[in-house]
């Protein structure tokens, strides 16, 4: 599961260094853009959002009227959303909660959800055998008819793999494609494993969660490490936008994304 102290260390700057960096803010707005519909089909959804960082996302989510309980490992996170948070008015203030995915089960028992929320790769830091004790319990926590909604990690991400073999670094250009963990640097002393899933394999876990639609979250907007190059050519990363926007969220390129949104539905018995 998720290391709290290691993303500790990211709170502070993981607003200026991705939240509000060009890549980051485009990113997150086709992921918002494929959860809209679903958002605007009921007022008022009982929404759980898990490692939900600063809290972006569940401001947003809570503004649009929804009842939001977020939660992450990471207490240092917890604190920015909620100062982030009581920087706004609006009725439905978010709740927030340092929870790690394995306390979810026990902290949420008694209640359940219309939505749950996972964006930007954070059950990419969970095992494929802590996925399927995860899956079964998040389905727990889902009311009949619900869904759950999911940005993962792409695994056969095509940035990754044409630059890093520009580069001549061909273990670089296809980490993504293992099938082990891969030890991604936050600092330079601090590692988290990450686990890259395909659609499939991710989607046979959350059974019996049905797989409603899949669609790519940065197939021409290139992944954040890309930022400082992308700033000195804001030209070519408004065209990117824009190829991005004409492929309208084409499941085919899901997969070769830096990142994937993946809904399903749980289905009513």
């Amino acid at each position: 599961m998720i290391r709290s102290a290691a993303f500790d260390v990211l709170a502070e700057t993981y607003d200026t260094g991705f939240v509000e960096s060009h890549i980051g803010l485009a990113q997150r707005q086709l992921s918002r853009k494929w959860l809209q519909p679903l958002l605007a089909s009921k007022t008022g959804l009982r929404i759980l959002e898990i490692n939900c960082g600063t809290g972006a996302d569940a401001v947003w989510l809570a503004e649009q009227g929804h009842q939001v309980t977020a939660t992450d490992a990471s207490p240092a996170m917890i604190w920015q959303a909620q100062q982030k948070a009581a920087q706004t008015s609006f009725e439905h203030q978010p709740s927030f909660y340092t929870c790690a995915f394995d306390k979810l089960h026990t902290t949420f028992q008694d209640q359940q959800f219309d939505l749950i929320f996972s964006n930007f790769a954070g059950l990419n830091c969970v095992s494929p055998a802590a996925m399927n004790t995860l899956a079964k319990q998040l389905h727990g926590l889902l009311s009949a008819g619900g869904h759950f909604a999911v940005v993962l990690f792409g695994k056969y991400c095509l940035w990754d793999t044409l630059y890093y073999l520009l580069k001549a670094q061909p273990q670089r250009a296809f980490s993504r494609w293992s099938n082990k963990r891969v030890l991604v640097p936050l600092t330079s002393i601090i590692y988290q494993p990450v686990y890259y899933y395909s659609a499939r394999k991710f989607t046979r876990l959350q059974a019996p969660l049905r797989m409603v639609e899949k669609k790519p979250v940065g197939f021409f907007i290139p992944p954040s490490w890309l930022e400082a190059f992308m700033r000195q050519h804001p030209r070519l990363f408004r065209s990117l936008v824009k190829w991005e926007e004409n492929i309208n969220g084409a499941s085919f390129f899901s997969q070769m994304a830096d990142h994937s949104f993946i809904l399903f539905k749980k289905e009513a018995s």
